[in-house]
């Protein structure tokens, strides 16, 4: 069924393969080898029309990007012989709906439970960030800090880098991995900032004015220094339900931004 089709008959949009971004006959391979879970290279020459020498070659650009592997299969009396399978990672060139399914699930929960519902779901969620990111984030000096916060969302999927704004650091995350989550529940930034100025330390003040999902280049946090005048060492940034300032960008009226994020 083309995506055509499946969207008319369910009224939902389908994400695109990244299939064909391989090229034509390594695409026709992966196709293949999703359809029949393995194949020798003889079976796959033969469906393409093109040689085995040239099959083994589209397969060995395959492996060496984490997309097929191989593994021995007995054949009776004769010689065990290799056939060639998607690995786990391969899953992620077709078409995926989580974001939708998390969409609908945080749409229940509000429907449910209400706003506080939400952010009290969203409250848990930041704790989770927070104890991921705490044992990368363990430098004194607070630009090493911020390094090594970016370092750890970059492994996620972020692609976030560090630069020098004037008074302290930008933090750029390039990617977001949860972009179409976040357009319909902007709250989900403003806690996603929070786990950061959290994991970063109350020595800081952390604002976020710029993401992806507000139609922003990038998902942008300015962090610099908290002076000893403006720290106060009551407060905490773990609490987000006692706060009155954030990005406008983050959070609707509704929700009340986490605590050490400002505007």
């Amino acid at each position: 069924m083309t995506a055509t089709r499946d969207q008319e008959q369910t009224g939902t949009p389908v994400a695109p393969s990244l299939v064909a971004l391989l090229g034509e006959q390594r695409a026709e391979l992966v196709q293949q080898l999703r359809r029949r879970e393995h194949a020798t290279v003889a079976e796959l020459a033969t469906h393409l029309g093109i040689s085995e020498v040239a099959t083994r070659r589209h397969l060995g650009v395959l492996i060496d990007d984490g997309l097929v592997t191989t593994r021995t299969v007995a054949q009776g009396r004769g010689r065990p012989a290799a056939h060639y399978l998607l690995t786990d990672a391969a899953g992620a060139l077709f078409p995926q709906r989580y974001d939708a399914l998390a969409a609908e699930m945080l749409a229940f929960l509000t429907d449910a439970h209400g706003r506080d519902g939400l952010r009290s779901f969203l409250r848990w969620r930041m704790q989770r960030e927070v104890e991921a990111l705490r044992d990368a984030v363990t430098a004194e000096q607070l630009h090493d800090r911020v390094a090594q916060l970016a370092a750890a969302l970059t492994d996620a999927g972020f692609d976030a880098t560090v630069a020098s704004d004037g008074e302290g650091f930008a933090l750029r995350q390039q990617h977001c991995t949860i972009e179409g989550i976040a357009r319909e529940h902007p709250e989900v930034c403003a806690y996603e900032a929070a786990s950061f100025s959290t994991v970063l330390g109350r020595d800081v003040v952390l604002s976020r004015r710029e993401t992806l999902a507000e139609g922003g280049h990038a998902c942008v946090c300015h962090i610099r220094a908290r002076t000893s005048a403006t720290f106060d060492p009551s407060t905490t940034p773990s609490d987000p339900s006692t706060t009155t300032a954030t990005n406008p960008t983050a959070a609707s009226p509704s929700s009340p931004p986490p605590q050490g994020v400002h505007q």
